[in-house]
């Protein structure tokens, strides 16, 4: 933030330094508008002016599509998480027959032996 804020300010003085060395007087042409004679540093400040809010409002775009993905995304972990506790709380046990002791089901060996770690 603070990298962006020096930018920034260098970006503003190298401005106001165009501004005072051009006071010449210019006619702007676009497209069929023709503006009156206006002075080329009103011109450089209003370009950088519509710059910064052009760079704003793409931003904002950005900004929103990325708040509505986290959003997304943190619904899903908190459902995903909640899952996981279900499951986990829904885990099987076998009884002996003597009905005293439980053992844990342990999970089935891998389909391919090869692939299997040595414990």
């Amino acid at each position: 933030m603070q990298v962006y804020l020096l930018g920034a300010l260098l970006f503003f003085a190298a401005l106001a330094v165009f501004i005072f060395q051009n006071t010449s007087m210019v006619t702007v042409h676009f497209i069929n508008w023709t503006s009156p004679d206006v002075s080329l540093a009103v011109v450089a400040l209003v370009a950088a002016c519509v710059g910064a809010l052009l760079t704003f409002m793409v931003d904002s775009i950005r900004f929103f599509k990325i708040g509505k993905t986290t959003k997304e995304l943190t619904s899903m972990n908190k459902k995903l998480q909640k899952e996981i506790n279900s499951l986990k709380s829904e885990k099987p046990s076998r009884v002996s027959k003597d009905k005293k002791t439980e053992k844990k089901i342990e999970p089935e060996p891998e389909a391919n032996p090869e692939e299997q770690k040595p414990n």
